[in-house]
């Protein structure tokens, strides 16, 4: 428990640093369920627990599995088995049969951005609040193409979203909470975009744009500029990232595959390979995600389950009913920002 002294803030320069030092190193341990709590203790905890330089120090990673209705939250510590903490639900906040049009775009400290039907939300799934962001200044397409991502830092978070020939590019400024349009040199009209919502790496988002030309379409958030990129490896169904780094899965043969990932620009390697078994469940699978402790996510091609297989145990378990055409596992890390935390628009 956490002494009355050691909560109580000096009024000294010194001490009170070590002392917010101490509950920090204590506070960032802690399971977000928990953290909740804390925050009531006092408007400087609370302000503490939101701050990104604790967040930055938060273990606890968790995986987050967009569904047709519902987010799914993987939390790799838990075992399998475990069905009520390896995989747990949120809703969307979203009323009736519009949560069968929203999509998820990507994450920031701890916030989710989803989208339907031209709407734009920021989520925060474990506190539940959200916020509504204003329209786009365009009318969007049905095939317009989503991102989420920041420049050099993350004061330059911004949101993208192209008509499905890259033509115009609609950006929202998270920061002064405003919509700019542009006009961009490239033109993709016979490319189809395989994937709207863009993954975000290192400064830039990827979007697949055509399998049968092996390409992805590539943004610069920092100087808004497109390029093509095409890999050594043939491209799959789906892009995600490991630790920050873009990554994609490739099923080579029947039962051969390969995880390769990108730490600098277009220099990719291939860090693991690995055989499935031709039995049971995964003989007519697809990988969609490594889980950090090597437990692999998959999908069937011929149902909705979700497979974990566990390649050190050699089994594997159809955990959960989900839409098949999602393939697509985030990133995600608990937190107790709030979505007006990084949006200064008023709009609720």
């Amino acid at each position: 428990m956490v002494s009355g002294s050691l909560c109580k803030r000096s009024r000294g320069h010194g001490v009170g640093q070590l002392h917010d030092d101490v509950v920090r190193n204590i506070l960032v341990h802690l399971p977000a369920k928990s953290l909740l709590r804390f925050r009531c203790v006092s408007t400087h905890w609370n302000r503490m627990l939101k701050e990104p330089s604790f967040m930055k120090f938060r273990s606890r990673k968790i995986f987050i599995l967009p569904v047709y209705d519902a987010l799914h939250l993987i939390d790799d510590k838990m075992p399998t088995d475990d069905t009520t903490n390896f995989i747990v639900e949120r809703r969307y906040p979203v009323k009736g049969n519009l949560v069968e049009h929203v999509g998820v775009v990507g994450t920031f400290n701890g916030i989710v951005l989803f989208r339907y039907l031209g709407a734009l939300v920021l989520y925060n799934p474990f506190t539940g609040a959200y916020k509504k962001l204003p329209s786009a200044p365009t009318s969007s397409c049905a095939r317009a193409a989503y991102g989420f991502g920041y420049g050099a830092n993350s004061d330059d978070l911004k949101i993208v979203r192209f008509n499905k020939h890259f033509k115009v590019c609609d950006v929202y400024n998270l920061k002064e909470g405003s919509w700019s349009s542009w006009s961009t040199s490239k033109y993709y009209a016979s490319i189809p975009i395989e994937n709207l919502d863009g993954t975000f790496a290192n400064g830039f988002l990827y979007w697949i744009g055509s399998r049968s030309r092996n390409m992805f379409i590539v943004l610069d958030v920092k100087d808004m500029v497109l390029s093509e990129m095409y890999p050594p490896f043939v491209i799959a169904y789906h892009l995600g990232t490991v630790n920050g780094s873009l990554c994609t899965l490739h099923k080579q043969y029947e039962n051969r595959i390969d995880m390769w990932v990108m730490k600098e620009q277009n220099q990719w390697s291939k860090i693991y390979s690995f055989s499935l078994p031709l039995s049971g469940a995964l003989m007519n699978s697809y990988p969609i995600y490594i889980l950090d402790s090597g437990r692999i996510l998959m999908g069937s091609y011929f149902s909705s389950n979700l497979i974990v297989y566990d390649p050190l145990l050699d089994s594997f378990k159809v955990s959960r009913m989900f839409n098949r055409h999602t393939m697509r596992v985030l990133e995600y890390v608990e937190s107790l920002v709030a979505p007006s935390d990084i949006s200064s628009s008023r709009m609720e």
